[in-house]
C-alpha cells in the first residue's frame, strides 16, 4: 500500500508478486480485495507482460505478469521471462497532489473517497458573548487569513427580563400601602367633634381628620444572606418602586447578613455600622425571610428565631412599624412574629387589600395604650 493511504496499480503488482498467485481466478479475487476489481490479469499489461520490480533486502528480483495468452502467472515458466533490474535508490519526495486529485479524482479518472482534511465544514459556530475583536487584532498579522473560514454570523446574548412579583397595576398601591403611615391632615374631623360636643367632653384642640402619608419616610433593609440570593432582582425592583414611591431623599437603604443587629452595611460595602431604628412613626421595611430558608452549610450566617423576635421588638418599643416582604407565606411564621410584624408575600396573589389590612393590624397594635 502506497504511502498515502489509497490504493494504485502498484499495489495491485506488489501483491501479486509476493503471494504468487497459480491462476488468473485467484489474481482477479485478489484485485478485488484490494479495490481494483474493475482491472483484471489481461487488462493489466499493456503489451504481452508488465514487469513489477520490487526492492528487498538485500538484492533486487523481478516478477513477469502474462497477459491473456494462458501462460503461467508465476516467475517460473517453459521460457526464462525477461527481466528489468532497477538499483536501489533513495525514495523521492512524494509529489504535489494534481487538480484532479484535490477534486476526488485518481490517476486513471475514477472517483475516490475524499479525505477528511478536504470535506467541507459542515458546522458553524455562533458567538454568545459580546462582539468579539478584529481579527487582526486577535491573531496578529495573520488574523484575517487565520478567521477568513469562521462564520460572520454573531448573536448577542439577550438577559432573562425581570417579572416583578406583584401585579403591574397593584404593584404601586400595595407598596404604598407598606410605606404610608397616617398623619393628621387639614380637614376636621366633623365626626369627632360632634361626639365631644355631644358628650360634653372638654375640646383643648380640634380634631382632624387623618390620612395615609409618606413624609415620614422609609427604612429599606436588604437581606444580602444567602438564603435571599434568588430574589436579588426583586430586591433591586423593590428599592426603586419604594424610591419612587416614598421619594429618594427619604429612603434609607441598609444591607445585612443574618440579621440586622449584627449590623448593617450604609454605603461602603468595607464598613459594618451598628443598627440604628428610625425615628418614632417611620416604617422599617424588611426584604428578608427572617432566616426562614436556611441553606445547607450555612452555619452561624442565618440568623435563628430568637435573635429575630430580639430584633423585632427592638423595632417595635421603638414606635415603628415593621413590614417584611417576603417570598413565604404569613402562616409559614410563629404566631408570635405575626403579630408585631404585617407579612406581604412576594407572591402575584397578593391584593391591595391584603397589604391594608396588614399594616393597619400592626399599626393599630402599636397604637394601643
Amino acid at each position: 500500500m502506497s504511502g498515502r493511504g489509497e490504493l494504485f496499480l502498484g499495489d495491485l503488482a506488489r501483491a501479486v508478486a509476493e503471494l504468487r498467485p497459480a491462476d488468473l481466478a485467484t489474481a482477479a479475487a485478489m484485485a478485488a480485495l484490494l479495490g481494483q476489481g474493475h482491472r483484471t490479469p489481461t487488462a493489466l499489461s499493456q503489451s504481452d507482460s508488465v514487469r513489477a520490480v520490487v526492492g528487498g533486502a538485500g538484492r533486487p528480483r523481478a516478477v513477469r505478469l502474462e497477459g491473456a495468452s494462458g501462460g503461467p502467472l508465476r516467475g517460473t515458466s517453459a521460457q526464462p521471462p525477461r527481466t528489468v533490474t532497477a538499483e536501489r535508490t533513495p525514495h523521492p519526495a512524494p509529489p504535489e497532489p494534481s487538480e484532479s486529485e484535490e477534486d476526488g479524482a485518481g490517476h486513471d479518472g475514477e472517483p475516490r473517497a475524499v479525505r477528511l482534511a478536504h470535506r467541507p465544514v459542515d458546522f458553524s459556530l455562533t458567538a454568545i458573548g459580546g462582539p468579539a475583536p478584529p481579527a487582526g487584532e486577535a491573531n496578529g498579522a495573520n488574523g484575517a487569513e487565520a478567521g477568513a473560514g469562521l462564520p460572520r454570523h454573531r448573536t448577542a446574548a439577550v438577559p432573562l427580563t425581570h417579572e416583578p412579583p406583584w401585579k403591574k397595576d397593584w404593584a404601586r398601591g400595595i407598596m404604598f400601602a407598606a410605606v404610608a403611615t397616617p398623619v393628621e391632615s387639614r380637614e376636621v374631623d366633623q365626626r369627632a367633634l360632634l361626639r365631644g360636643v355631644a358628650g360634653r367632653q372638654a375640646l383643648r384642640a380640634v380634631p382632624r381628620r387623618r390620612r395615609l402619608s409618606t413624609r415620614r419616610g422609609v427604612q429599606l433593609l436588604l437581606d444580602h444572606g444567602p438564603g435571599m440570593a434568588p430574589f436579588r432582582d426583586d430586591g433591586l425592583w423593590l428599592r426603586d418602586l419604594v424610591g419612587s414611591i416614598a421619594g429618594r431623599d427619604r429612603i434609607e437603604v441598609l444591607r445585612f447578613r443574618g440579621a440586622p443587629g449584627r449590623g448593617v452595611v450604609r454605603n461602603d460595602p468595607l464598613t459594618i455600622d451598628p443598627y440604628r431604628p428610625p425615628p418614632p412613626g417611620t416604617p422599617v421595611i424588611l426584604f428578608s425571610d427572617l432566616g426562614r430558608m436556611r441553606p445547607p452549610f450555612a452555619g452561624q450566617v442565618v440568623a435563628g428565631p430568637r435573635e429575630w423576635r430580639a430584633f423585632v421588638h427592638t423595632v417595635a418599643h421603638s414606635g415603628c412599624p415593621v413590614i417584611c416582604l417576603t417570598p413565604y407565606e404569613s402562616t409559614d411564621y410563629p404566631a408570635l412574629l405575626r403579630k408585631k410584624v404585617a407579612f406581604v408575600p412576594l407572591d402575584r396573589r397578593v391584593s391591595l387589600r391584603h397589604a391594608q389590612r396588614a399594616t393597619a393590624r400592626v399599626r393599630g397594635w402599636l397604637e394601643r395604650p
